[in-house]
């Protein structure tokens, strides 16, 4: 065996089932090795960063170890992008790059990168192989520990090393695949225990690691009459129904969520590392924060009890210290806004007016998208649709590029998702500045046959860039304008299936034809270029940024 087709062997006992890539020269041993087994495919993409950005969301969808490649220099520097996504989105991903032959790295030869150096703070693991003796134990350290810490493994392979044989393989070779969970002390948990039991209010902040506890989530919930707000990355916990579900919170948030965590006595987060320090109750609120990591412990707001487990198993231990809540009077009152607050959102959403309401086409969207489709969101104003107006339901998966929030990954991860479930329906939101940045991979999904469905939200701008020079500074808008193509023609010209929409009443029948193809498609939707994006709750400064940045366009427009 090589030291490529060694590694196939460990990655395919791991679970992959996909490289993304672009092949090269100093990858072309990995092209080869793939060739000649059945367990991986190598998908050719048209940019190594959609590359990344599809082993990311498949990381981010299964808990499973993903896989990207790129060739010596240019090859892998593209893949850092997405591999950033993954790092902290705490998704496993092992990214694999070529390089020239040892006796020409170091003296400044053509297209040699600083590999190992250069990927060292993307990575939690990182290392060069220098000599076939190393495999296999290096390549099943670096997928181990990219399963254990979540995180983005790298393995650099010089040239003449691929070629070269593995040496009593089989013997070394010994698998090893880590199942173990934390579960906080008795101590810890019985402290938590009795500042839940005394509360009246209180109120849970639930993320992405929670999405492994959702019954034991909602049980507890119930048994303390509390209500669940969703972090971003766990809006897909819950339906967006629940009647426990309060929706998102942060500035993609609803306002009863907001009052929620400013009134509760309270506040108890589950599985979530929200970045925001505005959006968390006031410093006197006590909390509880669950998380298996330690250092996302009280980093984000001060914590009165940490709990360090995995979230189900510490809920489960939870249940069987609590006393039923007496009074449900706080969860009823958040109920009751969610309520208006959704009532007044649908009037939006079910508008006829033209230019279409972009919340009126997420809606439209979650009415009739499949109970089990996986929706892939891009970065900037359409999160916000996204976040707020599609309304999760049944086993639908909802996935973003969350800490990193990176323009251009609602395409390739669509193309990773679609690869990964290929029996589910697929849909990306993107903005245009979005997917204008990656599109060229539009036809990476028409050469593998993916269906999947690109809604293009066009308002011909950069939406929530505006909303940061206008609210945020009170400054005119100023370079967000897009000159986009025409995204329906595109798609036809890459061999898939496009429309356009201008009017609302088009909706309907557009995404069903939509959705019946069995083609790659995508909608470009005319959305209103001037529809604004508030937070849940404005403030003061805001409003007047933004009266002072409209009189200022207003001058520069007349003039």
């Amino acid at each position: 065996m090589t030291v490529y087709e060694a590694l196939l062997d460990i990655l395919g006992d791991y679970g992959v089932k996909h490289i993304f890539g672009i092949p090269g020269d100093a990858i072309n041993e990995l092209i080869e090795a793939v060739r000649k087994q059945n367990r991986i495919k190598f998908i050719h993409v048209m940019h190594e960063e959609s590359g990344a950005f599809a082993a990311s969301a498949q990381a981010k969808l299964t808990g499973e170890l993903a896989v990207c490649a790129g060739t010596l220099g240019p090859g892998a520097i593209h893949l850092l992008n997405g591999l950033y996504d993954a790092k902290l989105d705490h998704a496993p991903v092992l990214a694999l790059s070529g390089q020239v032959g040892t006796s020409l790295m170091g003296i400044d030869y053509h297209q040699v990168v600083d590999l190992h150096t250069l990927f060292q703070d993307v990575c939690v693991y990182n290392q060069t192989i220098t000599d076939a003796t190393q495999m296999p134990e290096v390549a099943i350290l670096a997928c181990q520990t990219a399963l254990s810490k979540c995180g983005v493994a790298h393995l650099n392979i010089p040239s003449n090393i691929a070629v070269q044989n593995v040496k009593g393989y089989r013997e070394k070779k010994q698998m090893v695949k880590n199942s173990a969970r934390v579960v906080p002390c008795k101590d810890d948990l019985r402290l938590a225990a009795d500042l839940i039991n005394r509360s009246q209010k209180p109120c849970i902040l639930a993320g992405i690691g929670a999405r492994e506890a959702r019954a034991e989530l909602v049980q507890f919930a119930e048994r303390i009459n509390a209500p669940i707000i969703k972090a971003l990355r766990g809006k897909d916990i819950l339906p967006d129904s629940h009647p426990l579900s309060l929706g998102g919170t942060g500035l993609l948030g609803t306002g009863p969520s907001s009052k929620a965590i400013q009134e509760c006595d309270l506040f108890i987060a589950i599985g979530t590392d929200f970045p925001y320090h505005e959006y968390y109750p006031e410093n006197n609120t006590p909390s509880i924060q669950i998380d298996k990591e330690p250092d996302h412990i009280g980093r984000r707001h001060k914590v009165s009890n940490p709990l360090i487990g995995d979230a189900k198993l510490t809920l489960n231990e939870l249940l069987l210290l609590l006393t039923p809540q007496k009074s449900s009077a706080f969860l009823e009152e958040c109920q009751a806004r969610m309520k208006q607050w959704s009532e007044e959102q649908q009037e939006i959403e079910t508008s006829a007016d033209v230019p279409i309401h972009p919340q009126t086409l997420a809606r439209k969207v979650s009415e009739l998208a499949n109970d089990d489709a996986i929706i892939c969101c891009d970065t900037g104003a359409v999160t916000v649709w996204g976040a707020r107006n599609f309304k999760i339901k049944g086993s639908q998966r909802f996935t973003l590029s969350g800490g990193l929030a990176s323009m251009a990954f609602g395409l390739p991860a669509a193309i990773g998702a679609q690869l990964r479930y290929p029996q589910q329906q697929v849909i990306a939101f993107c903005g245009d500045g979005g997917f204008a940045m990656l599109m060229c991979d539009f036809a990476t999904a028409v050469k593998y046959k993916l269906p999947i469905k690109i809604f293009v939200f066009n308002n011909a701008k950069l939406g929530l860039i505006q909303l940061e020079e206008e609210v945020g500074s009170g400054n005119p808008e100023s370079e967000t304008d897009l000159q986009n193509p025409d995204y329906a023609q595109f798609a036809t010209i890459c061999g898939g299936e496009g429309f356009s929409v201008h009017e609302a009443a088009e909706l309907d029948l557009t995404i069903q034809r939509a959705f019946k193809s069995d083609l790659p498609c995508i909608i470009n939707v005319f959305v209103n270029p001037e529809e604004l994006i508030w937070p849940p709750e404005v403030k003061a400064g805001q409003a007047f940024n933004y009266v002072k940045a409209k009189v200022k366009e207003y001058f520069m427009h007349a003039n």
